[in-house]
């Protein structure tokens, strides 16, 4: 038996608990491996030791034990099919791996190219043909030769890490948000009642969105609007052009921090985006112009975040489509006399401290409307952030 002595830490590598115990800090994808028995019955048993092996020849691998049952009636099958389960899936990976008599009675499922069953609502399929079975200890090293792959929805995957399910989360466009977040929703219920006079008072939404760190904002409050129950909880990411309001009074760290969330491919330079913090401040509230972008696909950008269930690649989707809202942001002299076509004003609400805490937003503005308008719009707006503010103890 050799033991590792790493610090003050001992680990004993023949010891099968210390093996197990130390193997389970790392996770894994859980997949559904399936087929067609011989006997002419669907087959299936949850893998966590499934990986890719080549990518030319196109071949993956999953290790049964050798104790496993299902995994004799499984290679008596002429080919066997991958399921990557979702997030949402944990209830029909638990029936896969308990001790139900037929674990497919009531599962839809469809048969692959080759004929094993693809279940639905899986994150993907990947279909293959036997390539070898060697022994490995007390597993089965199982190679397939791919034949035919699918992504059939695009959503997180299902985890196991010790003992237990859950789903990936990507960092970059999250927080920790717990203080923040009660510190904001407090405030947002000390000032309800004018943000519903002032939702009231000029008939628009009004929205107060909690600031969390430097990377979030919450939507905590909201009046005025047909959908207000559905966006409550709503997040909104801090990158280039969102979350002007909430840097522009921050220290240089903060403010090149938010930059450099912006993307290589933004129509804006970073040279730009600072110009726009100091409009910001000179004004002290912001106005966003309506674009030539699809409100849908915005609104269903921010489900999608403020879900916490997207992949890596609908990230990298999500902050395209905030990128391409750059040019409704920037900033726009209200001549006299000029009508125009305003789609939300922002005004911040600070603290005793001079920090931003919530920012007040009203939307569903009528369109062509006057400069006069708009400013006296302003006026309202930076009002009840000042009766707000002083609620959290900051100076009008």
């Amino acid at each position: 038996m050799t033991e590792i002595s790493i610090g003050e830490q001992r680990a004993a590598t023949g010891d099968p608990l210390t093996f197990r115990n130390v193997l389970g800090h790392f996770p894994t994808g859980v997949v559904l491996i399936t087929g067609i028995a011989e006997d002419g019955a669907p087959v299936g048993m949850i893998v966590g030791s499934f990986t890719s092996v080549s990518l030319d020849p196109p071949l993956v691998a999953f290790l049964p034990t050798v104790a496993s049952q299902t995994f004799q009636r499984l290679r008596t099958a002429k080919a066997f099919c991958v399921n990557v389960l979702a997030a949402d899936q944990e209830d029909l990976c638990r029936r896969f791996a308990g001790r139900a008599a037929d674990k497919f009675d009531g599962v839809p499922w469809q048969p692959s190219p080759l004929g094993a069953p693809v279940l639905d609502g899986v994150v993907a399929f990947i279909d293959c043909t036997f390539e070898s079975i060697n022994d490995a200890g007390d597993h089965h090293i199982v190679i397939g030769a791919v034949s035919e792959l699918q992504v059939c929805r695009p959503v997180a995957p299902l985890l196991f890490f010790q003992g237990g399910y859950g789903r990936f989360a990507p960092l970059s466009l999250s927080a920790p948000f717990e203080a923040d977040l009660i510190t904001g929703v407090r405030l947002a219920e000390r000032g309800r009642a004018e943000i519903d006079r002032l939702a009231a008072t000029l008939s628009v939404e009004c929205t107060a969105m909690a600031v969390i760190s430097d990377q979030m904002a919450v939507n905590v409050a909201t009046a005025g609007a047909s959908d207000a129950e559905a966006r409550l909880g709503e997040r909104i990411p801090l990158m280039p052009p969102w979350g002007e309001l909430c840097v522009a009074w921050e220290d240089a760290a903060a403010v090149d921090q938010w930059l450099s969330r912006a993307l290589p491919s933004d129509e804006c330079t970073q040279e730009q985006y600072r110009e726009r913090l100091e409009a910001v401040r000179r004004r002290g509230w912001s106005l966003t112009m309506r674009g030539d972008y699809r409100d849908e696909r915005i609104i269903e950008a921010l489900r999608e975040y403020s879900s916490g269930g997207y992949t890596p690649a609908q990230e990298r989707d999500i902050r395209e489509i905030i990128s391409r809202t750059s040019s409704s942001y920037a900033p726009v002299t209200l001549e006299p006399g000029q009508t125009y076509d305003v789609d939300s004003l922002l005004a911040p609400v600070f603290d005793a401290a001079g920090k931003v805490r919530l920012v007040l937003r009203i939307a569903n503005l009528p369109s062509s409307a006057p400069a006069e308008r708009i400013l006296a719009w302003a006026e309202e707006l930076l009002a009840a952030a000042r009766t707000l503010g002083a609620a959290a103890g900051s100076q009008p």
